[in-house]
């Protein structure tokens, strides 16, 4: 018995030594690594440049070479930074809220247009690892042909983050909003009293649940060049869309009092619920010369069981065609850079006005399902003296 217990004593105290001095051999590394790390720190200070201690005019040309990316940087250090940045008359820059899977700020020098900085705001990494070499925020620079692209990828934290984003960066640079797309319907009220006139909107998906949200839109947002719609709507709209460019997908919302009353110069209706006599109403309402006044081109998507010799005689009935095509221009502007090409054949059909301008007519017809015709209509209007 006592040679037993002086056994068991004898592993305890083994133990508890053993443990002592794994303690002290783990503070002691522990320790060794504070001293390297304060020894290393000591040995190679970091030396930052004190670039806002400089004079005044020295930090101003300073800043004037920065890109587009790094002057942003810059104006988001402080105040005094964002003052700084601001006393700069920079070159006008396009301003775009464009949205995709993930929302984006793109922006763009006219003077130099194959060159665009982008601040990306990323959904898809919920989780950075610590080990992991990147971390929020990071840079990419990607070449796509004759373009380059170069990004600052941020964290999405929610629409409050870009908007503030978006603010400060029109204030910097003094440049509006060129292009907004409205990805939920928050961000109505936050155009609308940011920036209440705009050239080009885009509206989302689901974001327009009403006619009255559409309304809100239309009466106190000024969208003077293009207007584009992919939101599928429930309702039927009988207002014009005051805009020199609409563009409208899942169209069947969109009725032919709307589009009559309107004074747009370029139209492009998708999956229209149009019928044969819609678009003869259209016809003769432009002939007509009272309405349509300023119309330039109209591009309508149809589907129809129909027979497509019938519903062309129904969209085409009573008008002759007497017109040659000499001087017919191939192109149309639809806005800014995009340009539209009309087909090199002849068209179905001619159409005079009093005034002489000439509306021409093409179609384009192919079977989708089983019966099934997809036919689209070409409308372009011109004069024959240009």
């Amino acid at each position: 018995m006592t040679e037993e217990l002086s056994f068991l004593i004898d592993v305890f105290l083994h133990i508890f030594l053993g443990l002592i001095a794994g303690y002290f051999l783990a503070f002691s590394i522990e320790a060794l690594f504070a001293g390297w790390k304060v020894f290393k720190s000591k040995l190679k200070p970091k030396r930052r440049f004190p670039l806002l201690q400089l004079p005044r005019k020295a930090l101003l040309e300073c800043i004037e070479n920065l890109d587009v990316l790094e002057i942003i940087q810059f104006s988001l250090l402080s105040k005094r930074s964002k003052t700084i940045a601001k006393r700069i008359r920079w070159n006008p820059i396009d301003i775009r809220w464009a949205s995709g899977e993930e929302q984006q700020i793109c922006l763009k020098l006219p003077t130099d247009p194959g060159l665009e900085w982008i601040i990306h705001y990323d959904k898809k990494k919920k989780f950075i690892p610590i080990h992991c070499p990147w971390k929020y925020p990071y840079f990419g620079s990607t070449l796509l042909g004759p373009k380059s692209l170069h990004c600052l990828i941020l964290k999405d934290n929610g629409i409050e983050d870009i908007t503030q984003m978006m603010e400060h960066v029109c204030e910097v640079f003094r440049s509006p909003i060129r292009e907004m797309h409205i990805t939920e319907e928050s961000l109505i009220e936050w155009i609308i009293k940011f920036q209440p006139i705009i050239r080009h909107v885009c509206i989302r998906k689901d974001v327009i649940l009403s006619v009255e949200s559409l309304d809100r839109i239309l009466k106190n947002l000024e969208v003077t060049e293009s207007f584009r719609s992919d939101y599928h709507a429930y309702f039927q709209y009988k207002e014009p869309i005051p805009s020199r460019c609409i563009t409208i997908y899942n169209s069947h919302w969109l009725t032919l009092t709307s589009i009559l009353t309107g004074n747009n110069s370029i139209i492009f209706l998708y999956d229209s619920k149009l019928t044969p006599t819609d678009i003869n109403t259209i016809l003769k309402e432009w002939q007509m010369g009272f309405k349509l006044r300023n119309l330039e081109f109209m591009a309508i998507e149809v589907f129809t069981f129909l027979d497509i010799h019938r519903y062309s005689n129904e969209v085409l009935n009573s008008f002759p065609n007497s017109v040659e095509n000499n001087g017919r221009p191939m192109t149309v502007k639809v806005h800014d850079d995009d340009i539209w090409t009309l087909p090199e054949g002849p068209p179905v059909h001619n159409i005079i006005r009093s005034d002489g301008m000439i509306l021409s007519i093409f179609r384009h017809d192919d079977v989708i399902e089983g019966e099934k015709i997809r036919i689209f209509w070409e409308l372009q209007v011109w004069n024959q003296q240009t």
